[in-house]
């Protein structure tokens, strides 16, 4: 069973790529799950076989703990892990070849609080993969590129997880971006020329250290450009995916 953890910042694409993605599994002939760990989400684009808001109310943990929406979150999460065995009875019922999980919109519940590492850790059994998505829409300026990579970059220290960089919505982004954000993503010196160019001062110093510190974490991960909407690049996403889940990380250079 290979299963893989959607991981992004809000609007990224978590849900619909969850969806699209499963559906396209299936139409390779793979048996796919869906979890949904988001308590507090109104729709989803597909039927998780697995739902955590079966097992936890966000509107009733505000409402009887007299929390407001943020707080009402960080409340959810927490009761989330309290029905950590029953969530991981459910999860082990599943006979399937892929596990797809939707994770939280606030990319911090998951990614930076003791919950989310413990979901990550003890949810699955098998091997387990994260998904950054990084949306292709907001990252064409070398202030969001450099953001986006290191938030990437401190997701996968903070869940200690093998990681692939998908980059999301590219139906709908100019391809000039897209060209620009790969470039960047395959040569240091692509990225500093236009960052000289486009930044200055301190925004300049602090998107070059940042690059440069990480730069061997991202030249050796994928950066797959992918959309949901027409499902291309996912046979890309599929064959690094199986690397990563059949042959451990994939191999730093």
């Amino acid at each position: 069973m290979k299963n893989v953890f959607v991981v992004g910042t809000a609007g990224s694409g978590k849900t619909t790529l969850t969806g699209a993605f499963s559906e396209w599994l299936r139409d390779q002939e793979q048996i796919v799950a869906t979890v949904n760990l988001d308590p507090a989400v109104l729709s989803l684009t597909y039927e998780p076989d697995v739902d955590v808001r079966e097992l936890v109310d966000y509107e009733r943990i505000m409402a009887t703990k007299g929390l407001g929406p943020n707080a009402g979150l960080v409340a959810s999460i927490r009761e989330v892990v309290r029905h950590m065995e029953e969530l991981r009875d459910m999860v082990a019922d599943i006979r399937a070849d892929w596990i797809i999980v939707d994770t939280p919109g606030q990319l911090e519940l998951f990614a930076f609080r003791k919950e989310g590492r413990v979901l990550a850790s003890q949810l699955l059994e098998g091997p387990k993969s994260i998904l950054f998505l990084i949306d292709s829409m907001i990252c064409g300026s070398p202030r969001n590129y450099a953001s986006s990579l290191f938030l990437a970059t401190s997701v996968q220290i903070s869940l200690g997880l093998p990681t692939l960089h998908i980059l999301t919505k590219c139906d709908a982004a100019p391809k000039r971006t897209l060209r620009r954000v790969m470039a960047w993503h395959e040569s240091e010196d692509a990225f500093e020329v236009d960052a000289g160019a486009r930044l200055s001062g301190l925004q300049v110093v602090l998107a070059r250290e940042v690059i440069q510190s990480i730069q061997h974490i991202a030249s050796s991960t994928p950066l797959i450009p992918v959309s949901a909407k027409t499902m291309d690049g996912f046979v890309e996403l599929h064959s690094a995916l199986s690397m990563v889940l059949g042959e451990g990380e994939l191999e730093l250079r």
